[in-house]
């Protein structure tokens, strides 16, 4: 028999969890505002433009920014603010 408890360690509490909440606020406003770029920059081109080499260098070095982004909002989600959780094992 195989019995798994799973206890809720304690809520994240203090400076750091404040500071992780701020950045993730800042960190999401800013990947919106990444977002609106990339649509304005392809939807208000040219076909002459957007198909150039530097136009698309141009939105993928957008792309990296915003997957950087959101990969530090999860990051500072899981470390800073999301709870431990400790896994008893009972056998």
């Amino acid at each position: 028999m195989h019995i798994e408890k799973i206890e809720y360690g304690p809520e994240k509490e203090g400076f750091w969890s404040q500071v992780a909440f701020a950045l993730i606020i800042l960190l999401t406003l800013a990947a919106a505002g990444i977002t609106g770029i990339i649509f304005l920059k392809i939807l208000s081109s040219d076909a002459e433009i957007a198909s150039t080499r530097q136009f698309i260098e141009d939105v993928g070095k957008l792309f990296a920014y915003l997957l950087f982004d959101l990969a530090a909002i999860i990051y500072l989600y899981v470390k800073g603010l999301l709870q431990d959780e400790y896994v008893t094992t009972l056998e």
